[in-house]
């Protein structure tokens, strides 16, 4: 893609929960500030025609105090971000796709990082694995908003799941169809598959149109389906501008952060509603063991004071 124009590569909108357009500024930063050592050597910031000492807001709004990056990248932008101007990282991290001692142990960490979420979805559908495969088995279908590097579907091929995975990555996509995964774009996959389980895993962060995605999900997931999400609370930014270093407020990627509340009124416009949590799929001797997870989700409802949020919504 040709540079972008400086003098239009923004969009200003209205907040995406309520609709007001009245906000109050909460951090302005460059990409000299926000990217780290790492990132400026990988990030082609030219081709979205911003430059190190671009301004970049975070905003509040006054009426229902969502926290969004705006004026963000135009929508189009964002596919430049991901296939253009941050290419060149697959590259500074190309161990990450090597079958060496260190690729493999990069790849085993993000699975059983990724086991958490998966089983987290799964808790909702125990009874399909009451029964062996040959024994009157009906299989789960789950799809991966947001794919990546195809971890959550290799747990499907382990469980017996028919998981389906969408990016809008084209390096990662390739990625994984070269490991046999069912990948696609978003807009590849119609609204007439219908699954069990979709998991969204840190990727509402990244979404420029929250109104598009809600809809996609909800138009794919059958009734009683599970939504489980995470991503980016508003208390990250106090913790990364009180550290000096800014690794998840990152406004060229990183644009919306969610309390409960907000996430809760926008997914009601889809027909979602927080999901009831069974007590886990999990047995253990160590009662404190047991306990510690259930109680901290108790506590904070999914909504941590580190900056993160997980939350598993249902289809009505």
């Amino acid at each position: 893609m040709e540079d972008a124009k400086k003098e239009n590569i923004f969009s200003s909108i209205n907040c995406p929960v309520c609709k007001n357009n009245k906000f109050k500024i909460v951090i302005e930063l460059t990409p000299d500030q926000f990217l780290n050592k790492e990132r400026k050597e990988y990030y082609n910031l030219k081709v979205l025609g911003v430059d190190d000492n671009t301004k970049f807001f975070i905003k509040k709004c006054k009426k229902c105090g969502f926290v969004f990056v705006n004026p963000r990248l135009r929508s189009d932008l964002y596919s430049v971000v991901y296939n253009e101007a941050k290419v060149s990282q697959n590259e500074v991290k190309n161990w990450e796709f090597k079958e060496d001692d260190l690729g493999n142990l990069y790849n085993l960490y993000s699975k059983y990082r990724e086991i958490f979420p998966f089983l987290s979805a799964l808790q909702f559908f125990r009874e399909y694995f009451k029964k062996a495969k040959n024994d009157g088995y009906k299989q789960l279908r789950l799809l991966d908003y947001g794919c990546g590097q195809g971890h959550i579907l290799d747990l499907c091929k382990v469980f017996g799941i028919d998981g389906i995975g969408v990016d809008i990555d084209s390096f990662r996509l390739n990625y994984c169809k070269q490991k046999d995964l069912n990948v696609m774009l978003p807009s590849e996959l119609p609204s007439s598959e219908k699954f069990h389980i979709i998991i969204s895993d840190a990727v509402i962060e990244h979404i420029d149109d929250l109104d598009a995605y809600f809809k996609y999900a909800s138009e794919r997931l059958s009734k009683n389906g599970i939504f489980y999400l995470t991503g980016l609370t508003p208390s990250i930014i106090r913790i990364e501008k009180r550290d000096g270093c800014y690794k998840r407020v990152m406004p060229l990627e990183h644009i919306n952060y969610f309390t409960r509340k907000n996430l809760l009124r926008l997914a009601g416009r889809y027909e979602f509603k927080e999901a009831k949590r069974s007590i886990g799929v999990f047995a253990t001797k160590n009662i404190m063991q047991y306990s510690y997870p259930i109680l901290k989700k108790f506590i904070f409802r999914g909504f941590y004071p580190t900056g993160y949020f997980e939350i598993t919504l249902i289809k009505k």
